[in-house]
């Protein structure tokens, strides 16, 4: 399953063009020298949780958003860039009455964000129905690139698919050949668990047994940690993300698991934004993800330094995802000439879109409307006197196989 993504997409030669510009920080001449018929301002609605458990996860890619589009000068394709914000929280029906307000009454030309795969699901068909562009810059559902895959929604994030299957195949092999389960009890977590379980069990791994904990919110730990802790399995995956993530990780600490049963999980579960709650805990936990700070490439060394100096904070995942939708909305507006009104024209474009990333090689796949990117095996280390994720193998590059045939 493992491939890179064929070249050749429509107009790709302009979309290269300007590329490496970007990357390297320079890009506002060329950007504001693009034309274009329409002098408005370019509106894009970021619809993000703002409050509530995810919060801090929509902060970050917000940030990143501004990040990229400050480095442009707020302008591409002859068009300045004018950003809307609203608060989806992590509830699917306020996540519509703000959609239909930033499409209906703000009149923006397109969206961005969204963080629950519970609130992309919600949407789905209102932006189907509407023929309107959303630009998913977290929600992992598998559907979205399967079942549920409609023109008018494409990914700068992931599948929840794709870190997950290789690490099945990676942990059967260099781990153990016996596990048990643990994920929230939404659909991102049984996605994560059904992909590692595919890959997992097709090498002859056997899984020892699963729980499902309550979503948005774990409550008490203690009973799950229990669980793990009488079972005693060689190797534990899970995947939880914020606040939950803390909650699992510590109490798996406390129960003195962390030196006795190794912890391979989805990399959300010890992300950069919660490493420092979860403390020597989450030592030695190994992840994979699409990203780790601590990648050596030389624009991520750019970009993690920069946002330090801008936030004051390690990057994490979720702002180079912002990041990168920064990026890929201010490629869109030069591909059309910042002409946003056909919108099957917008969307023509984005399969044509690729550049180097963060997070390494990244171009949009037509099928799965859904990044290709390198998959990586991180480890948790203390580095210079602070926890981080420490690149120990890098998978290769994975595309959604755009059905459920693998997880």
């Amino acid at each position: 399953m493992t491939k890179e993504k064929p070249a050749g997409f429509n107009r790709r030669e302009l979309l290269q063009a300007t590329a490496t510009v970007a990357a390297g920080y320079t890009a506002v001449p060329l950007l504001a020298a693009c034309s274009s018929s329409d002098a408005r301002p370019a509106k894009i609605g970021v619809l993000l949780p703002y409050s509530g458990i995810y919060a801090v996860l929509g902060e970050s890619i917000t940030e990143g958003i501004r990040m990229y589009l400050d480095e442009i000068g707020n302008q591409s394709g002859g068009r300045r860039i004018e950003i809307i914000t609203e608060d989806s929280q992590m509830m699917p029906d306020v996540a519509q009455q703000k959609a239909r307000k930033l499409v209906e009454q703000d009149e923006v030309d397109f969206v961005a964000g969204i963080v629950s795969t519970g609130v992309l699901y919600g949407l789905r068909d209102y932006f189907d129905s509407a023929k309107k562009l959303l630009i998913c810059a977290n929600a992992g559902g598998n559907k979205i690139s399967r079942e549920l895959r409609t023109p008018y929604i494409w990914r700068t994030s992931f599948s929840n698919w794709q870190p997950n299957w290789p690490l099945g195949d990676w942990a059967y092999k260099n781990v153990a050949q016996k596990v048990f389960m643990s994920a929230p009890d939404y659909g991102a977590g049984h996605n994560m668990v059904d992909a590692f379980a595919n890959s997992f069990q097709a090498l002859g791994g056997q899984i020892l047994g699963m729980q499902f904990t309550p979503f948005p919110t774990m409550g008490d730990p203690a009973p799950f940690i229990t669980e793990i802790q009488g079972l005693d399995p060689p190797m534990v995956f899970c995947f939880y993300s914020g606040a939950s993530a803390v909650s699992f990780v510590q109490s798996y600490g406390e129960f003195g698991l962390t030196d006795n049963i190794p912890l391979v999980c989805a990399g959300f579960t010890v992300e950069e934004d919660v490493l420092p709650a979860q403390g020597t805990a989450a030592l030695g936990a190994l992840s994979s993800l699409h990203w780790s700070l601590l990648i050596d490439n030389p624009i991520n060394k750019r970009f993690t330094a920069a946002y330090k100096n801008r936030t004051g904070k390690d990057a994490n995942v979720f702002a180079v995802q912002g990041y990168d939708t920064g990026r890929v909305i201010a490629e869109l507006l030069i591909a059309v000439q910042g002409d946003t009104s056909d919108v099957n024209r917008m969307i023509d474009y984005l399969a044509g879109i690729s550049f180097d990333s963060p997070r390494g090689p990244f171009n949009l796949d037509s099928q799965s409307q859904n990044p290709s990117q390198h998959i990586y095996v991180r480890r948790v280390d203390e580095v210079d006197g602070a926890l981080h994720n420490v690149v120990i193998e890098d998978l290769g590059a994975f595309t959604d196989p755009g059905d459920n045939s693998l997880g």
